[in-house]
């Protein structure tokens, strides 16, 4: 129920029952502009309350957006919207907002994946015994689409001369994760697939430019590391795991997202774009696009196309160097043609080693 008035030294008087935590009092929002109004402890500034930005964080989703400020404590009650559906209020305690690095942030661990949802804050002060000041409700976020899979972390490089080395899982895996093994070496010469995992990316290139690109997955299980023999000789190896958690709320066995992996090699170049886009065969996928060089130089994104860079690393496993790079999107509709990403090397221009993946 709102009701407006004119009041001295007060722009704009709203009252309104049921905005912001429960309470006995009523709900207003206003605006000052005198500074002997009797309401100047709750002047709040900008007087339009921010829109609020979601990102996937790990497994969840994190909602920033620019502070409200003012003499008082700000507090902020914020609103989740299924497209189409309910209204729910979300980032309740004990997970309330919080300033962190000059914005606002809380987290919503409630939403479904495959759903998508729009967001809405509205900044208030809260004070015992009397009525709380608010700006009106924000505006709505962008829709956000909850992915399934989402990037959480880029296990240890194990970089090795050896015929047998262990990687380990990275931190926080947890079974039902999707884990892709990542190898390249200066040698090309492909390994053995480790029981229990899928290859989907064999490729090397001879000549002075001798080097080989190696990607497998699995579903995780309870293991908590993987044998592997790069077949890299002295020139040795930089081999990892990466990680691609499951969604919170998400039960779906993962499966590859494509009817076939892009892959393939290309003559050395400063930059370089894969020729062949990748087809999703599933809605809601996440595209993985890997680079691997022989190269002393870590590999970085020119134009990235929507893909966001995960891991670029070199190293000097043996008696060369080699470098890997992994970026990824998240896609919403299934049979979309990906356009991919161009990626760059400095330095000495080295061959490039390709593989373009799809996950959901």
């Amino acid at each position: 129920m709102r009701w407006l008035a004119a009041v001295a030294g007060l722009t704009t008087l709203v009252f309104q029952v049921g905005i912001g935590p429960a309470s006995t009092s009523a709900r207003f929002s206003a605006a000052s502009s005198s500074p002997t109004s009797g309401f100047t402890g709750a002047t709040l500034s900008p007087a339009v309350a921010p829109v609020i930005t979601p990102v996937m964080a790990g497994r969840t989703i994190k909602l920033e957006w620019n502070p409200v400020n003012a003499p008082r404590s700000v507090a902020y009650s914020v609103e989740r919207t299924l497209v189409g559906g309910a209204t729910s209020t979300v980032c309740l305690a004990p997970s309330i907002p919080i300033v962190s690095n000059g914005l606002v942030a809380c987290t919503d661990s409630g939403a479904a994946p495959d759903a998508t949802y729009t967001y809405t804050e509205l900044p208030y002060i809260d004070i015992p015994g009397s009525t709380p000041w608010s700006l009106p409700r924000s505006t709505s976020s962008v829709p956000f689409l909850v992915p399934r899979l989402s990037y959480l972390a880029a296990g240890s490089d194990v970089s090795s001369t050896g015929t047998s080395i262990n990687v380990p899982y990275p931190t926080g895996t947890q079974s039902g994760d999707v884990l892709l093994l990542v190898s390249v070496s200066g040698r090309n010469k492909a390994p053995t697939t480790p029981t229990g995992w899928n290859q989907l990316v064999s490729q090397g290139i001879g000549g002075s430019s001798s080097s080989y690109l190696f990607v497998a997955w699995r579903v995780a299980d309870a293991g908590t590391s993987v044998t592997l023999d790069p077949q890299a000789n002295g020139s040795g190896a930089s081999t990892r795991i990466v990680n691609y958690g499951r969604t919170n709320g998400n039960s779906a066995t993962p499966v590859v997202a494509t009817s076939s992996v892009v892959s393939g090699t290309a003559t050395a170049s400063t930059t370089f774009t894969p020729p062949t886009n990748v087809v999703t065969n599933a809605s809601n996928a996440v595209v993985v696009s890997i680079m691997a060089t022989n190269g002393a130089t870590s590999p970085s994104l020119a134009t990235s196309m929507g893909f966001t860079l995960r891991l670029s690393n070199n190293s000097t496993p043996g008696s060369g160097s080699v470098s890997i790079g992994l970026a990824d999107t998240n896609v919403a509709m299934s049979g979309s043609s990906v356009s991919s990403p161009t990626w760059s090397q400095t330095g000495t221009s080295q061959a490039w080693l390709f593989a373009t993946v799809a996950f959901r």
